[in-house]
């Protein structure tokens, strides 16, 4: 009987102790969060997982092209496209819809990988808008689209564009083109 309670204990101890380990290692490295939910401890990331309805304004269909904008040459402007995934039902799109400066660094070069430089031609029939979707309140949550008309002035080296349009050549004449800033959010 002694020997079997031994056993149990031990089973018990060794389940403890592999458990304390495993948890303790994911510490370690800051991969996760103990229990393997939400962000990655340390530093200043988060997780937020945010669905957003396209506002009715834009066209239902994708964009010939997403990316950083790069440079303007009068009514023609580089964007270095980067592939879309619009997953189900909605767009994740970034913004800082108050328009408000930050202190801190940009992050949108950082994020996405270069592709290739596009041509975009925005002529007299062009809609330009731009981002005005307010930012969420907090994490899982479906938000609607907005947007307001805009002009390329406000492009900066920030604007992430969107261009539904024509291709002619190796350019792309804009019907119409969404630029938004990142989205910035305050603990």
């Amino acid at each position: 009987m002694k020997t079997k309670n031994l056993y149990i204990i031990f089973g018990v101890v060794i389940l403890l102790v592999g458990a304390a380990a495993f948890i303790g290692g994911r510490m370690l490295n800051q991969k996760a969060n103990p229990l393997g939910l939400g962000a990655p401890l340390g530093g200043d990331q988060f997780a937020l997982s945010v669905k957003i309805i396209p506002a009715e304004e834009l066209p239902k269909t994708a964009p010939e092209v997403t990316g950083p904008f790069v440079e303007r040459k009068d009514n023609t402007i580089i964007v270095s496209s980067i592939p879309l995934d619009t997953g189900q039902g909605g767009v994740v799109i970034e913004s800082n819809a108050g328009g408000e400066e930050t202190d801190g660094p940009s992050t949108s070069s950082n994020k996405m990988p270069n592709g290739p430089k596009v041509e975009v031609v925005v002529t007299s029939e062009t809609t330009i808008y731009r981002e005005t979707t307010e930012p969420p309140a907090g994490q899982n949550e479906t938000i609607q689209q907005t947007v307001a008309e805009g002009t390329l002035d406000d492009l900066n080296s920030d604007s992430m564009i969107r261009v539904w349009g024509r291709k002619s050549g190796d350019r792309i004449i804009a019907d119409v083109l969404l630029y938004s800033r990142p989205m910035v959010f305050k603990r």
